[in-house]
């Protein structure tokens, strides 16, 4: 009978272990929200050129789809499983430069999922709840 137990609790193991979540969360960034508009340069270092968005549920090829080259989204964030984050990839010379979630709390960058925006005009406020790229306003 102790082993029978023993094979269960085994086995309960295995079943369990297989609901582990393996993704990693990428650094975060945040923001003075009192400050706007938000001037990306102010907040990341580095001499990036583009920076593209991807919501929730972004994947690896959706991820080589928008910014042109192949990167591994999925095993470098968390922002194929968590609806609470938007993913920020840095980029210059199809290379990717730094990488940052945000969280949808207080700045909701969903609103600009799948987009990528030059250097120079990656400054953003909020519009009708949504961010916006500030000439847009």
């Amino acid at each position: 009978m102790p082993l029978i137990k023993t094979f269960v609790v085994l086995g309960l193991l295995v079943l369990l272990y297989g609901c582990v979540d393996d993704t990693t969360s990428a650094p975060s960034l945040n923001f003075n929200y009192a400050k706007t508009p938000i001037v990306l340069t102010e907040h990341v270092q580095g001499d990036w050129e583009t920076v593209c968005i991807l919501g929730p549920y972004s994947n690896n090829e959706l991820a080589a789809e928008v910014i042109g080259f192949t990167w591994p989204l999925e095993t470098l964030s968390s922002v194929r499983v968590n609806d609470g984050v938007s993913l920020l990839i840095f980029i210059k010379n199809k290379a990717v430069q730094s990488y940052f979630e945000v969280s949808r709390g207080k700045y909701d960058f969903n609103s600009l999922d799948e987009q990528c925006i030059n250097r120079n005009e990656a400054i953003f406020t909020q519009a009708n709840g949504q961010v916006v790229v500030s000439a847009q306003v």
